[in-house]
């Protein structure tokens, strides 16, 4: 083979080739040989993703590894029920942010209508008060929807980084609490509930005056900021109910002061929750704004999607923390 394409080389260009001959032979043989590897470890991934049992073997693999870089304290103890749990999790979020890729591509193709469908229950409802002060909503506000290019987007970088916090991140406990060290061994709190219960009296306050549910503006606060009212998002939302600036100044509020942006965020969200008239859809409208609630892009959205599941199982668990506080 090779003395056939010298011999179809110019004469001048033949001594050349002929003297680069075996390095382009290594060459081919070693991207050969690294192509095969990565087509491996893409079907490694493919099985993992679409062949459930694959996908079980490697997370129960990866949850007995140590993460990278990580230097644990001696008195950390690997929680494996909650490591395999949260490593499931992820890996459904990387399976559905890939079929809603799918979907939004044979929709933009023409070959399929897709079905609206609301995610979660919209059983976790809560007292709505007819008296509630009415909210003018400045311009700001009024985010635009999203177009579905950036939405598939979106989705692939999720799906990604949600895959690699199925390798990589594991739950331990020190001192008997759950933490999560991530990829960077970096040691996070894994249950955020006493750094909202900090904030209870002000939810409770804000939840008499308006008579709604402390649960859900305890579950909003958690999911937002996680109880951190210096919080500022990379968008410029500020505070416990992350609170853009705009909205803020509508509300007349200052997004700093924890109590005013507690108050500020809990009429914002009752004023979608009396728009959308459920749970569901007035979370993704706090979230992702009231337009990509109307078109019914926020079922496509990474982010969205997790808010408006996670938060109702936030809601029952504020719950009973504040049926329990009442009963002492």
């Amino acid at each position: 083979m090779a003395k056939a394409v010298l011999n179809l080389m110019p004469g001048r260009l033949r001594p050349v080739l002929k003297k680069y001959l075996p390095a382009i032979r290594r060459a081919g043989r070693y991207v050969f040989r690294w192509r095969v590897f990565w087509l491996l470890v893409f079907a490694l991934i493919c099985s993992t993703i679409y062949y459930p049992p694959a996908g079980d073997r490697l997370i129960n693999f990866m949850s007995r590894q140590k993460p990278p870089f990580a230097e644990l304290p001696a008195n950390a103890r690997l929680d494996m029920k909650t490591t395999v749990a949260y490593k499931q999790e992820k890996l459904t979020v990387v399976r559905t942010n890939l079929k809603n890729v799918l979907l939004m591509i044979q929709r933009d193709l023409g070959i399929r209508e897709i079905e609206s469908k609301k995610l979660v229950s919209v059983s976790a409802s809560m007292p709505i008060s007819s008296d509630v002060e009415k909210i003018y909503l400045p311009e700001s506000d009024n985010r635009p929807a999203r177009d579905d290019l950036s939405i598939i987007k979106d989705n692939l970088v999720d799906a990604v980084k949600a895959y690699f916090d199925m390798l990589t991140v594991r739950i331990v406990t020190i001192d008997n609490k759950p933490v999560i060290v991530d990829d960077n061994g970096q040691i996070v709190p894994y249950d955020k509930t006493d750094r909202i219960l900090r904030w209870g009296r002000l939810i409770e306050t804000t939840a008499r005056k308006y008579q709604t549910d402390p649960a859900i503006i305890a579950a909003i606060i958690e999911q937002e900021s996680g109880g951190n009212a210096a919080a500022v998002s990379r968008a410029g939302a500020v505070g416990l109910m992350q609170l853009m600036p705009g909205t803020a100044r509508g509300l007349e509020v200052d997004p700093y002061d924890p109590a005013q942006n507690i108050d500020g965020g809990t009429r914002y969200f009752l004023y979608q929750y009396r728009t959308f008239g459920n749970l569901e859809q007035a979370l993704a409208a706090y979230n992702a704004g009231p337009n990509n609630v109307r078109n019914g892009n926020y079922l496509f959205i990474p982010e969205t999607r997790g808010y408006v599941t996670n938060v109702p199982r936030l809601i029952e668990k504020y719950r009973r923390l504040f049926a329990q506080s009442q009963k002492k």
